[in-house]
């Protein structure tokens, strides 16, 4: 069966992602989102006001 390029390319950074952050913490997952996040709120000049559900 023929793979398609692209899709193998999808399946080959899913992998590398993975294999970079499988021993993580979950509280170093989730730092790494919200630098990732930051990064990406600055590079497009984004601002976002963060609120919380359960606040009161």
């Amino acid at each position: 069966m023929k793979i398609d390029k692209s899709l193998q390319e999808v399946w080959d950074w899913k992998d590398r992602v993975y294999q970079e952050t499988k021993d993580l913490s979950m509280k170093e997952t989730v730092e790494n989102i919200r630098r990732a996040a930051e990064g990406f709120f600055k590079k497009y000049n984004l601002h976002f006001k963060t609120f919380h559900l359960l606040q009161k």
